[in-house]
């Protein structure tokens, strides 16, 4: 291999190198556009949304409850 060859082979190269860091650096340009639109959730804020699920849940829950024993007595109050 000469020199020339061995030139054109790092030509080459750095030519490939620089499309792969041009994709790269579109990826994450796009990944921080993404991140801007709909910033990742923290653990905390996950925590906070299944308490709040569960707490919405426990109330639905609660108010069935309360009206099964609203009814319960109502049928009592119309025997006696």
């Amino acid at each position: 291999m000469n020199n020339e060859d061995k030139a054109t082979g790092d030509a080459d190269q750095s030519r490939e190198f620089g499309a792969m860091g041009e994709l790269l650096r579109e990826l994450q340009k796009e990944e921080m556009e993404q991140n801007e639109i709909s910033p990742a959730e923290t653990p905390e804020s996950r925590i906070t949304q299944n308490t709040i699920d569960l707490m919405t849940e426990i109330n639905a829950t609660l108010k069935e409850i309360a009206e099964t024993q609203k009814s319960i007595l109502e049928e009592l109050r119309m025997i006696k």
